[in-house]
């Protein structure tokens, strides 16, 4: 196959896509262990072959070179170049977890699809060419959006009793397990802010369900790539109290219970 044809080949074109919506939109609506790995097996299938529209005579060096890369990005060694990123103004984030090197299992796959002879390409204009290399570079790097985290350790007193199935309530609130309790997530769009909580959730008599707001635990504040973090918007979460945590979930996360109930009615 033509290289020029491997720009717009489907399997290399979807795993942008995938990598692009999961780091954009799944992990910040069903965060879980799945949205967690798969920015990884997406983005180690398509990233080697990337190198390779690039530079085409290295192949073996992209897919050796990639491989590496990855193992010191997940690891502690790169910390004090984040920490020099940061210093000057460029945000980079990661985690550190091991169990994301099982992602290296798919580049063998993606190796075997450069060489591969799957007609599989889509039949685009040449001239897009530029725009799917630009969209593959935003792709990779828009992964590691800087972030910053803080403890908040706040203790509530809310407790709110209502007629309602309680899986239903679970699943609405998209709470998860965490022993006798729940972890529950609060979104705040407007300062770019995912604030952790725990929830209780209790079947009581007569059809009620007992939700009580037990406590606030921690924060992280997304960035730009090139701004870094506001400083303001971090301020501003660490500013709130138990009462503001209260108010927002009374008036954002119960309307969803209410609005279920009457949809489903």
């Amino acid at each position: 196959m033509s290289n020029k044809k491997k720009h717009f080949r489907l399997i290399f074109i979807l795993s942008i896509f995938i990598l692009l919506l999961n780091d954009h939109f799944l992990k910040d609506y069903f965060g879980n262990y799945f949205t967690g790995k798969l920015s990884d097996f997406s983005g180690l299938f398509a990233f080697p072959y990337f190198l390779c529209l690039l530079f085409p005579s290295k192949i073996n060096f992209n897919y050796i070179v990639t491989g590496l890369f990855f193992i010191f990005w997940k690891s502690e060694f790169i910390e004090p170049l984040l920490h020099s990123f940061h210093l000057i103004g460029i945000g980079l984030n990661r985690t550190v977890d091991y169990s994301d090197l099982i992602a290296l299992s798919v580049l063998p796959f993606s190796y075997l699809y450069w060489y591969s002879n799957w007609n599989d390409y889509i039949n685009f204009h040449k001239a897009l060419k530029p725009m799917v290399l630009v969209v593959c570079a935003f792709s990779f790097v828009a992964t590691s959006m800087p972030k910053q985290y803080g403890n908040l350790n706040l203790k509530t007193n809310l407790e709110v009793r209502l007629k309602a199935n309680k899986q239903d309530v679970i699943s609405i609130l998209n709470l998860s397990k965490n022993k006798k309790n729940y972890d529950f997530e609060f979104k705040l769009s407007e300062y770019n802010a995912t604030i952790n909580a725990i929830v209780k959730v209790d079947r009581l008599e007569n059809g009620l369900i007992s939700i009580k707001l037990d406590s606030i635990l921690d924060f992280d504040v997304r960035g730009g790539l090139f701004v870094g973090v506001d400083e303001d918007d971090v301020d501003y979460i660490k500013n709130l109290n138990s009462r503001d945590f209260e108010k927002f979930f009374v008036e954002n996360e119960l309307p969803k219970i209410f609005q279920n109930k009457n949809e489903s009615k």
